[in-house]
């Protein structure tokens, strides 16, 4: 933490002659920043070799990999999901180090899980900090405008010392903010870039209850406009330098228009929070779990929103060009 404190006293420091850090958020080439993870000819490279397809088949799932690992940094991609009947099937964008840390690995998790015909795709945020997978923070909301229908969505992490905050479309939805008492729980590590798409039927729809049908297959995720804008790992150059660049930078500072955009979001579209689920956690309650105004009164004791959530036929509102 006194390292992560000094970083932000030094991003503080120079914000005001750093208003537009030098964080680099424009996309990669697929080849530049990315390697084939699994699934052989299930991930189909485009033309420009701009955006990759992956793909589910009964035979195998398939997924890619970032290159370098990273210590922190913002990662995007823009993701048009499989249409029609796709209960079972997820796709995931996420940052880990499970190969390198298989017993206490750091995760941040976008998972899109798919639906039966006539039911939208929902989105899962999710965090493990050294291995705290007893302890899964999940929430899941809806998507505001069917990502089938309204055609490619952009869903981005942007991973501080400080924060995590996870984007939909250049909106906020969910932050996370490292206290002292979350302890390890924080992701610390230095974490690889993921994406894949596979058979989620024992948990993704309805808790298994309805299961990946491969009638419908090939089930396909388009992956596009790819940001890799991180602090390598393996970089001796100047990491302090970077940690700065993204401090200050817009992706990762929670301005009052922002914060107000992710209230509204989660106000609208939450439908379940692991802040509120007394009957997984019992008595326990998440350090960083004092977001939701209205406390317990609009959750089951299971976590799920009393709400009626519905989608709207219109983008979201706050939106910036830097994600």
């Amino acid at each position: 933490m006194a390292a992560a404190s000094a970083l932000l006293m030094a991003a503080l420091a120079v914000f005001a002659t750093a208003a537009a850090a030098a964080l680099d958020t424009s996309p990669v080439p697929f080849d530049a920043g990315y390697a084939p993870l699994f699934g052989g000819d299930n991930l189909v490279r485009s033309v420009d070799g701009r955006s990759v397809t992956l793909k589910l088949d009964r035979y195998t799932g398939s997924g890619f990999i970032s290159k370098s690992a990273y210590r922190h940094g913002f990662f995007g991609a823009s993701i048009k999901l499989p249409a029609d009947y796709t209960a079972g099937v997820v796709v995931a964008f996420y940052l880990s180090n499970w190969d390198e840390y298989p017993k206490n690995h750091d995760e941040l998790d976008f998972e899109l899980l798919g639906n039966r015909r006539g039911h939208g795709w929902r989105v899962q945020t999710n965090m493990y900090g050294n291995g705290s997978t007893a302890r899964g923070r999940e929430e899941r909301y809806h998507l505001p405008v069917e990502p089938t229908v309204a055609g490619v969505h952009r869903y981005a992490i942007a991973w501080t010392p400080n924060n995590i905050v996870f984007y939909l479309d250049g909106v906020p939805i969910r932050e996370v903010v490292c206290v002292p008492s979350m302890g390890g729980d924080f992701p610390s590590k230095p974490m690889s870039v993921y994406a894949t798409i596979w058979d989620g039927s024992a948990w993704a729809t309805d808790g298994g209850k309805y299961k990946v049908d491969y009638a419908y297959a090939p089930f396909a995720a388009e992956f596009s406009d790819l940001v890799l804008s991180g602090c390598d790992a393996s970089s001796v150059a100047d990491p302090e330098g970077c940690q700065v660049d993204l401090l200050t930078h817009d992706v990762a500072v929670m301005a009052p228009a922002k914060r107000a955009a992710m209230r509204g979001f989660r106000e609208q579209y939450l439908t379940y929070t692991a802040c509120r689920d007394r009957v997984r956690y019992k008595t326990t309650v998440f350090p960083e779990c004092d977001d939701l105004a209205d406390g317990d009164s609009s959750f089951h004791l299971w976590g799920e929103s009393k709400k009626r959530r519905r989608r709207s036929s219109s983008p979201l509102q706050y939106s910036s060009s830097m994600q």
